[in-house]
This record gives structure tokens, sequence and C-alpha cells, in this order.
């Protein structure tokens, strides 16, 4: 039972190297020699968890993506009103940012294999799950007429941005000092609808 409790420990601690390499450096700019130096693993024991780095992205991208499109989820079938639920979202996205500054990061790049897993009809995406939150909230007459998809993308587009910004320094590491701001921003473009 030991045995097995190692191993589980050196795959969580190789997917978090892979993340925060993937993220920060993309897939094609790291190697599986990287990712055993960052997780203090031989190429050998990444080899016994994982197929190739390509296996190794897509199931921290699946696990990424999971997370967020289950947070959003949990978030659209809470009662209360629209606004009050979307600004919980936010300030939780905001949080998990600041605990783990890579996952908003992983989510924002454009590589052919997050592409594929967004094809996956085993993959749900955060954008299927926000554009569902929007349409809730229109159907219920709390927001006004709007192509939900888009609104979506822009939402997103600006909190990967944020991440983005905060790791290149333009602003502070930790976001929620910033979250009644981009609360009041990003329901202010869902307010204004078409």
């Amino acid at each position: 039972m030991n045995k097995k409790t190692h191993v589980d420990s050196k795959k969580k601690d190789i997917l978090q190297a892979a993340m925060r390499l993937f993220a920060t450096k993309g897939i094609d700019g790291i190697s599986v020699k990287q990712i055993g130096e960052a997780a203090g693993v031989t190429d050998a024991a990444i080899y016994k968890h994982f197929k190739s780095k390509d296996a190794m992205a897509m199931e921290v991208f699946g696990q990424y993506c999971n997370s967020y499109t289950t947070l959003i989820d949990f978030y659209r079938k809470q009662s209360g009103s629209f606004v009050s639920c979307f600004h919980k979202l936010v300030d939780e996205v905001l949080g998990m940012h600041d605990e783990d500054q890579c996952g908003l990061l992983l989510l924002s790049q454009h590589h052919e294999l997050y592409i594929e897993a967004s094809q996956s009809q085993n993959v749900r995406q955060p954008l299927e799950a926000l554009t569902e939150f929007i349409e809730q909230g229109i159907e219920r007459g709390e927001l006004p007429k709007q192509d939900a998809r888009l609104s979506g993308v822009l939402i997103i587009g600006a909190i990967t941005r944020l991440s983005v910004s905060s790791l290149e320094g333009e602003l502070p590491q930790e976001l929620i000092p910033l979250a009644t701001e981009v609360k009041q921003r990003l329901t202010a473009l869902l307010s204004k609808g078409q």
C-alpha cells in the first residue's frame, strides 16, 4: 500500500512540474528530461506513468479544463441571481489563479494537442459551460439578448490575459485585490448585450 501511495505522489509531482513547464514554456519548448528534473524523477519514472510527453500534456490539459468547467457548472446551478453567482465564480477563479498561476496560462495556449482535446467529445471546455451559464442569465431575463458564446470568449480572454499580465509583471502577482473592479467590468460587458 505504501508503494502505491509513493507511485501516486510521483505521478502528481510529474504532473505538477509538467503543468508549470507547459504553461510557461509551451509543450514544444520543453523536454521529458526537463520535466523529470523539475519533478525530481528520472525519465524512466515518467515513462512508467505516461506513454509520451504528448500523453502527459493531454492529461494535464484535461485536468485543468475539467476543473474550470466543473467550477462554472457549479455556479450555474446555484440559486440566486446571475450576477451574484457570476461574481462568486470570478472571485473563485481569481483565487485559483493566486494559488496556482499556471492553470489559466495553460488553458490560454493554442497547441495542436489542446485544440485536438477541445474538439474531442471527452473534454468539455470551460467556454461551453460559460456559454450555457450566460444563456441561462438571458433566458431568465437577467441579461439582455446577446451572443452568449461571443460574451464567453470575451470573458475567458479577459481573465486569461489577466493571468498573462500578472506573470509578466504588468499587474500584481495576486489578482484577488483587483476582484471588485474585474467583476464590475465583466458584468458591464454582459449587461450591455446587443
